[in-house]
């Protein structure tokens, strides 16, 4: 900064100004002197004094480009200092907002660990109980009442085998077969199959870019993604609103992608998903990505869907973000990196 301040003074306009006031003066003093009466001429102090006031007069001039110079002076200093302390803001929320991402992946992984070893436990306990209500079945009339009851046993375990293997699918990556994937296409095929289920008072507007983007992905995993997304905004509305989704791309070198110093360079696809529902407040945003985690009324919602959302997103190498308040709805932003650019990363 002291540089900065160093060039300022050197940089400033017209520094000979004073100088040549003060020549100026002193030769309008002599010329004067010259051109006067001789009666006058007689006044030794005449010359002496339009010298004194010319040398006054640079001196003057000085001091107001000095006065100006510390004026700039000073709206330098509080241009940096305000650059500064606004730099220094920024880096404390990017940290802070790192430190919560990492303790929440953190938190996620040990709930994740802890869901998967109960889960295997339990669905040895599944299995147990519907091969034994199957061999009880075989042994009663397929018309009485014990046979029946028996279904609805098997029927029970068959759900807690859907919830079993909901809870695998997150608290572990597996493995699957990513293949290119067109985003755009898969919208409009999710879109189409879940219209006939929302309410009519829901209203979905998708927008795209024309070109279609291609990720390397899980098509069944995206499906998941866009109809749990889907769900969580219409329940958040009661039924009644507006569902807002728009696709398009991003560069990596975006803003957006400030709190992820780790993401991949390239071009992403950018799909964001906004509701006119009841929103979140900071409390439920913090854990919304957890598993179990919900805020539905009892038997509405099992709380793996946000948690799972989260998991494909990862397992896809994008980043999510949730931007929300109170009585404003929820937007949604998934960014995922695009297959064309990572090839000609890989061949570059």
């Amino acid at each position: 900064m002291g540089r900065n301040l160093q060039n300022n003074h050197s940089d400033l306009p017209y520094p000979w100004l004073p100088y040549a006031v003060a020549m100026a003066g002193i030769l309008v003093s002599i010329i004067v002197w010259y051109a006067l009466p001789a009666d006058i001429l007689t006044i030794p102090t005449l010359l002496p004094l339009g010298i004194c006031l010319s040398i006054l007069a640079g001196v003057l001039v000085r001091l107001i480009q000095r006065a100006s110079e510390r004026k700039q002076s000073y709206k330098l200093i509080d241009e940096t200092f305000k650059k500064e302390m606004t730099e220094r803001i920024e880096a404390e929320e990017t940290k802070q907002k790192l430190e919560r991402a990492l303790l929440q992946g953190q938190k996620l992984q040990a709930i994740g660990t802890l869901a998967g070893g109960i889960a295997h436990d339990f669905n040895n306990i599944l299995y147990a109980i519907i091969g034994y209500a199957e061999l009880a079945r075989e042994d009663v009339d397929t018309d009485s009442l014990i046979h029946k009851n028996l279904g609805k046993v098997l029927e029970g375990c068959k759900r807690g085998q859907d919830l079993v293997a909901r809870i695998l699918a997150f608290s572990r990556r597996q493995h699957h077969d990513f293949k290119p994937v067109c985003v755009k296409e898969t919208m409009e095929s999710v879109l189409s199959l879940l219209r006939p289920t929302i309410p009519a008072s829901v209203n979905i507007d998708f927008k795209a870019m024309p070109e279609d983007s291609i990720i390397m992905g899980n098509q069944t995993q995206l499906h998941q993604v866009i109809v749990n997304l889907i769900n969580n905004a219409v329940d958040a509305m009661d039924g009644e609103g507006n569902v807002r989704i728009h696709l398009s791309h991003v560069a990596s070198s975006d803003k957006i992608f400030t709190q992820f110093p780790n993401v991949i360079k390239g071009i992403y696809c950018k799909i964001e998903l906004s509701d006119t529902g009841h929103g979140m407040d900071q409390m439920t945003m913090e854990r919304m990505f957890e598993p179990f985690f919900t805020t539905k009324e009892v038997g509405k919602g099992t709380g793996l869907g946000l948690a799972t959302v989260h998991t494909i997103i990862k397992e896809h190498q994008g980043e999510i973000i949730v931007e929300s308040q109170l009585g404003r709805g929820a937007t949604f932003t998934l960014l995922l990196p695009e297959y064309v650019q990572m090839t000609e990363n890989s061949n570059g």
